[in-house]
C-alpha cells in the first residue's frame, strides 16, 4: 500500500495485510462464485495494444488497491464450520495480473452479429467468455487460487468482449461496478480521487454494527435453511427443461408502463414496475402448466444496503451490502397475476421497510453461526414452484461506462453471459442510453413459450432469446 493510501485509511497496513477488508455479510456460502458481466466494445486497435492497454490500466488499478490482485481462500473451516472467506495476496513468486485475454474469433459470432441480434443469450455463451462462472457455479479453491478480480478480453470478429468477473465473497455487484468505473478512469489515464482510494482500501470489519444480546433485532428467522424433506427413492421426476432468455423493453415501454403502475400517493421506481409486471407474467405463465396451487407466493428482490445504514456507506464502498425483500402475496389473487401497479406499490413499501437494525439482525445472526451456510436469503424460496428472486442491474451505469479509445469508449452492449440455469431467478441488465432495460430470465421451456405468446406480456416487452 502507498503512503497515500496510508495515510488515507488512518493506519498502516502492510502490502500483504488484507484482514481489514473482511467484512460480515460477505461470508454467506452462497457467495462461494463470481459476479459476471460482459462488455461489447468496437476495439479500434491491435490485439498487441488492446492488451497493453489493459495491462496498464490493470497495473493502476492494482498500484491503487493492491487487494484487487489477490485471491480468496477459507480460514478456520472444518467439521460444522464453514471457516471465514478472507482476501490474500498471491506468493511473491506467483503475483500475477488479472488480465487474460483470448482469441475467440472463431469459436464466437461477430460482435457486429451479436448486437443485430440483440445480444440473444445463446451468442453470450459463459463456458467461452468467463474462466470463472456465475451462479449457479461455485468453486473448489483446492484445485487452484479464486482470483479477486478477473479482466478477460475475448477477441472476436470486429472487436472484443470484455469479461469482468468479480469474486462474490469480496464485493457485491454495487462493488464490482464502481470497481469497473476505476478500472475505466486507468484506461482512460485519469487519476483516482482520494475519496476512491480511501473507500476503495476502507476497514470493512465494523461497518455493520453487531447487535449485543440485549439489543433490538428484527426477526430474520425465514432466512434459516430449514433441513430438505426426507428423499423418497421411488420418486425420480423428469429433469425439466430450464433456459436462460432474454427479454427486452424499450425505454417508452418502460415509461408507459411507470405510468400504469403509479398511483396517486406513493412513488415508485421504474424497476418497481417492471419487477411487478415480470414477477406477474412469470407467474401467470407458470399458471398455466403448473396444476396444484398454494395460498401464497414469495417475490423477492436483492437491495443495496449502503444507504439504509445508519450511517449510510457511499457508493465507493466495494465490499458486500446487498439484502432482500420478500412481498409475500395470495396466488389467487389479481396482485399475483394482474394488477402490477398494486404490486409494484407493496414491493415498494417493503423497501422503503428496510432500516439499519433489519441489516444489522442479518449480519449478527450470520456472524455467531459457525456454518454460514446456514443462513441465506433463498432459504424462504422454491424457486421451481412459484417463487421468484430478482437482482437488478439496470440503475448501475454500465453502459455509460467509457473504456477509453483503446477499447473503443463506450459499449455496444453490458450484458450477463449465460452460464447454468436456477429456475425463478432473473436479473434486469444495465439500462441503455435509450432507456431500455433486458431481462435474463431463467424459466421453464414451456412458460417460456407461454411468455412468448402472452398478450399481456407483449404490450411492453419482446423475445429475444
Amino acid at each position: 500500500m502507498t503512503t497515500q493510501q496510508s495515510e488515507l485509511n488512518g493506519t498502516a497496513k502492510a502490502p500483504e495485510d488484507f484482514s481489514h477488508l473482511q467484512d460480515v455479510l460477505g461470508q454467506m456460502a452462497f457467495l462461494k462464485t463470481y459476479i459476471v458481466i460482459a462488455y461489447g466494445l468496437r476495439t479500434r486497435g491491435s490485439t498487441g495494444e488492446t492488451t497493453k492497454a489493459l495491462e496498464d490500466a490493470a497495473a493502476k488499478l492494482i498500484e491503487a488497491f493492491p487487494w484487487v490482485a489477490g485471491h480468496v481462500i477459507y480460514h478456520g473451516s472444518g467439521p460444522g464450520k464453514t471457516g471465514l472467506a478472507a482476501i490474500v495476496p498471491y506468493p511473491p513468486d506467483e503475483s500475477r495480473t488479472p488480465v487474460i485475454v483470448k482469441d475467440a474469433s472463431d469459436a464466437s459470432a461477430s460482435l457486429d452479429e451479436i448486437a443485430e441480434a440483440g445480444e440473444p443469450m445463446h451468442m453470450l455463451d459463459g463456458e467461452l467468455l468467463a474462466e470463472r462462472k456465475g451462479l449457479p457455479h461455485s468453486y473448489d479453491e483446492s484445485q487452484g487460487p479464486a482470483p479477486v478480480l478477473v479482466i478477460q478480453a475475448n477477441i472476436v470478429k470486429g472487436g472484443t468482449i470484455l469479461c469482468f468477473q468479480g469474486n462474490h465473497h469480496a464485493m457485491d455487484m454495487n462493488g464490482m461496478a464502481h470497481m469497473m468505473r476505476l478500472f475505466s478512469k486507468a484506461l482512460r489515464g485519469e487519476a483516482f480521487s482520494d475519496d476512491e482510494i480511501k473507500h476503495g482500501n476502507r476497514e470493512r470489519r465494523g461497518v455493520i454494527k453487531l447487535l449485543g444480546p440485549d439489543d433490538k433485532r428484527t426477526d430474520i428467522s425465514q432466512l434459516m435453511v430449514k433441513p430438505p424433506p426426507p428423499e423418497n427413492p421411488e420418486a425420480s421426476p423428469a429433469v425439466p427443461d430450464v433456459q436462460w432468455v432474454y427479454l427486452h423493453f424499450t425505454g417508452p415501454k418502460l415509461a408507459e408502463m411507470k405510468a400504469a403502475a403509479k398511483g396517486p400517493d406513493q412513488w415508485i421506481s421504474t424497476d418497481d414496475a417492471l419487477s411487478a409486471f415480470a414477477f406477474q407474467r412469470f407467474t401467470a405463465a407458470r399458471m398455466k402448466r403448473i396444476e396444484k396451487r398454494q395460498p401464497q407466493i414469495t417475490f423477492c428482490r436483492a437491495v443495496n444496503g449502503r444507504r439504509y445504514l445508519d450511517p449510510p456507506l457511499p457508493k465507493e464502498y466495494m465490499g458486500h451490502m446487498v439484502v432482500c425483500t420478500f412481498t409475500e402475496v395470495p396466488l389467487d389473487s389479481a396482485i399475483a397475476t394482474s394488477d402490477f401497479g398494486a404490486l409494484a406499490r407493496q414491493i415498494r413499501a417493503e423497501i422503503l421497510d428496510i432500516d439499519s437494525n433489519y441489516i444489522e439482525s442479518i449480519a449478527t445472526a450470520l456472524h455467531e453461526l459457525d456454518d454460514k451456510s446456514a443462513l441465506s436469503y433463498g432459504a424462504p424460496l422454491n424457486m421451481a414452484g412459484w417463487d421468484l428472486m430478482l437482482s437488478s442491474f439496470a440503475g448501475l451505469g454500465l453502459n455509460q461506462i467509457d473504456f477509453g479509445d483503446a477499447l473503443g469508449g463506450r459499449p455496444l452492449f453490458a450484458k450477463r453471459p449465460r452460464f447454468g440455469p436456477i429456475e425463478g431467478l432473473f436479473y434486469f441488465m444495465p439500462r441503455t442510453e435509450e432507456g431500455d432495460v433486458d431481462i435474463a430470465a431463467c424459466l421453464r421451456s414451456e412458460d417460456i413459450e407461454t411468455l412468448k405468446n402472452d398478450e399481456e406480456f407483449l404490450k411492453y416487452g419482446s423475445y429475444v432469446g
